[in-house]
Formats: structure tokens, sequence, C-alpha cells
């Protein structure tokens, strides 16, 4: 499933890229994300022109009936690897869930702020597959409307933060 998320921001380029770029982001994103049982950042370094950083999530969301002979606990947590690149404003994402899980779930994309007027447009891209027979799209839809409560949250945040900069 492709999906695409937007959030604009009347902030400039460089004040919203500072507060993606911050080491605090994660500690001021963690209240809003009512939806995790943990949200951690497990890495996060400047190379050069690269910023590559390693959250850790595990989610807190119910397990629908049908899935609870298949699904753990275990199986909600995953880690978000980004990559950054200053010069161009955009970043690659992959999604590496539990190893007992790969074979099921899959999700990458882009992360892209563009100048937009006198602010600044996020654009999210990616794709998320989950690969169950029975029920995978419903299960996917639901997938993709926590990764949306979590970038909206992200977006706000950034926004608090790009405004104190």
């Amino acid at each position: 499933m492709h999906f695409e998320i937007v959030h604009e921001f009347d902030i400039p380029l460089d004040a919203v890229e500072l507060a993606v770029l911050s080491p605090n982001l994660i500690e001021r994103l963690k209240p809003h994300l009512t939806n995790m049982d943990e949200v951690k950042q497990t890495s996060h370094a400047m190379t050069g022109g690269t910023f590559e950083r390693v959250w850790r999530y595990h989610a807190n969301v119910r397990i629908p009936t049908f899935a609870r002979n298949h699904m753990t606990r275990a199986m909600l947590g995953w880690d978000e690897h980004s990559i950054y690149d200053l010069k161009k404003h955009s970043a690659r994402w992959t999604i590496l869930v539990n190893p007992s899980w790969t074979k099921y779930f899959q999700s990458e994309g882009t992360y892209e702020l563009v100048p937009s007027g006198t602010g600044t447009k996020r654009i999210i891209k990616g794709e998320l597959a989950l690969n169950v027979p029975v029920l995978r799209r419903v299960a996917e839809r639901r997938i993709l409307a926590e990764v949306k409560k979590t970038f909206d949250a992200e977006a706000a945040t950034l926004r608090d933060m790009a405004t104190l900069i």
C-alpha cells in the first residue's frame, strides 16, 4: 500500500530542519505518542552532510481478536532508521521489525522538506506491506492510521520546536 502524508508549516525551511535534526526531538515528541509504550532514540549521528538516526518504538495498541492467535506483543516493536541528506533536505527511512516478523511486514519511504511560499512543506511518501492471507487490506489501513497519528504528532512537535528556534 502506497501512502503520502503532507504537513505545511508557516515556518522557514531552515527552522523546521533544525528541529528535525535536534537530538531533543524524540524527547519532545514522546508525550504526544499516546499509542506507544516505548519511544527512544538509539542512534543520532551527523557525518559530513548526512544525518543518521534510529528511533525505537513499541506500540500499545490493542491486538484485534482475529489476530491474537497469530500476533504477539513483540511484533508491535520496530526501529525506524533514517538517513537525511542536508543538501537535498530529504531522507530515506526504513522500518526494521523483529526478525520473526520480517516476512510479514515491510515499510520504507522518503521524507522531504521543500520551501512553500514563506513556509515549508513536509512530504512523507512510503510503502507499507503486510503479507498476511486474511484481512490484509483492513490491517494495513489500521497500521497506516497509526503511522499517520505518529507523523501528525511529530509535525506538531516540529512546529513547536521550530517556533522556539
